[in-house]
């Protein structure tokens, strides 16, 4: 199955977190699109959400190594829960 956004829940899923971490990280920045109607779920574009959590960790410190690591790690993590998308 190919997702173009993912559900929060989805994100959760494959950030290694709960949902209320994402809502956490929303207040900071965490990129979610708004649905157009209310009661309509948001959604992650994951590109966007790597890039954002990815430059989150640089600016704690974590080496460029390190960085490497955790987005292979997330996007392995991506594939395995949601296989490839196209």
């Amino acid at each position: 199955m190919i997702y173009r956004t993912l559900s929060k829940l989805q994100a959760a899923k494959i950030f290694g977190v709960d949902r209320g971490t994402l809502y956490s990280w929303e207040r900071h920045g965490f990129p979610v699109q708004r649905p157009a109607r209310r009661g309509r779920p948001a959604g992650i574009d994951f590109e966007s959400a790597l890039t954002w959590f990815l430059d989150r960790e640089a600016d704690r410190g974590v080496s460029d190594e390190g960085l490497e690591i955790l987005e292979q790690a997330i996007r392995e993590r991506k594939e395995r829960c949601y296989g490839r998308e196209k």
